[in-house]
């Protein structure tokens, strides 16, 4: 009996319910339609994670993220499109994801 290989990515993407990571989406524009917020125990440490539902290409996409910087950057748009829709205008967020030295980060 052979054993399945198994990626490390993979398993955050069933854990979270994710179609993918926001950072495998390097120099690419992501539509952001909507954003949630959650946290999942790692190592015993509880660790904040955001999921963007997006638009790439024409398919919708749910992608998380564990970066601190883009979790801070998702709040933001998630307060706008929240606003957006209270006032009876919802709206989309264009992003392109980028890599400064260490991190991720929206243009």
């Amino acid at each position: 009996m052979s054993k399945e290989l198994v990626n490390f990515r993979e398993i955050y993407k069933g854990k979270l319910n994710s179609d993918g990571n926001l950072s495998d989406f390097k120099n690419d524009t992501l539509i952001i339609k909507d954003v949630e917020f959650g946290t999942i125990t790692v190592k015993g440490k509880e660790t904040e994670y955001a999921i963007a539902t997006c638009e790439y290409n024409q398919n919708t996409l749910r992608l998380h993220t564990f970066s601190k910087v883009l979790i801070d950057q998702l709040k933001v748009i998630k307060s706008e499109i929240d606003k957006s829709k209270a006032e009876g205008k919802p709206i989309s967020v264009k992003v392109r994801v980028t890599k400064v030295k260490n991190y991720y980060t929206f243009e």
